[in-house]
This record gives structure tokens, sequence and C-alpha cells, in this order.
């Protein structure tokens, strides 16, 4: 009668591990997708691809620069196309992703040195972005970044 009791007790942190194995499996190969799709767009804006571009945004694309200066999917293209807007470098610093079905929301840390409509910049950002799941791949459809506040100097 003890063994059925033994059978049960010893299947019970095995059923409940198990799925926390899975979310825990899942979580990383979601960071690891994410980190691929990041470095792959950062690229292409840095080369101005805009072939791979037109492939990894939402046609509802949402870009709002650390500046204010909102901009859809084609106008965001035009202006790499036309050189008003050139990412000399960008590359993430840090991230966290979250899966939701389909969608990705992710929130990190940028370093871009940017010519922006002439001027040229050189900033550290925070940004928050969501791809989603259209025509089987993930596409950016939102991104809004902000600079970092400059660390104070000196006594408080």
């Amino acid at each position: 009668m003890r063994q059925p009791i033994l059978v049960i007790i010893a299947i019970i942190p095995a059923a409940v591990w198990a799925p926390v194995q899975t979310r825990a499996q899942e979580q990383r190969d979601l960071a690891s997708e994410v980190r691929d799709l990041e470095e792959h767009r950062f690229r292409a804006m840095t080369q101005a691809d805009i072939p791979a571009l037109d492939r990894l945004l939402s046609g509802d694309l949402v870009y709002t620069h650390a500046s204010g200066w909102r901009q859809g999917k084609s106008e965001f293209l035009a202006s790499l196309r036309s050189g008003e807007l050139v990412y000399r470098s960008f590359a993430s610093d840090y991230f966290q992703a979250k899966g939701y079905g389909d969608a990705i929301l992710v929130s990190g840390g940028a370093s871009a040195k940017v010519r922006s409509k002439g001027e040229e910049l050189n900033v550290k950002l925070l940004y928050l972005e969501v791809y989603v799941k259209q025509e089987g791949r993930w596409q950016l459809a939102a991104w809004e970044s902000t600079r970092v506040a400059p660390t104070p100097v000196g006594p408080r």
C-alpha cells in the first residue's frame, strides 16, 4: 500500500518543476531571438539596407525618436534613403524581452551615433519596442526612445 504513495510523492515535484523549466527555456529562446532581430535591424539601419528594413518593419510601424520626431514606416525608410537620417552606429547595451502571444515587449538601453537633419548626435538611449508576429515572422511595430539623463556632477 505504501508504494503507490511513494510513486505519487516522487511524481509531484517533476510535474511542478517541468513547466517552470519549460517557461525558463522559452524566455531564454525568446531573448536569443530578440537579440538576433535587434542586431539584424541595427546593422540594417547603419548600412541603410532598405530591403532588409522593409522586411523587418511592420507596415503599421510607429517610430518615435528620442527628439520626439515620429515617423511611420514609409517616412522612416524615406529619411534613410535621402540621407536626412544616417545611423553611423547603433548598439543595444542591454535589454529585457517578454512575450505576450504574438507580441514581444522589449525594454532596453542603447548607444547611437546619428546624423539627424544635419546634426551629429552621440546619444545614450532608453527604449521600449514592440515586435509583432506578422506574415510568419517578427516585425517591429513600435519604437520609442528617450535620451538618458546626464548624471549630476558634484554634491546634491
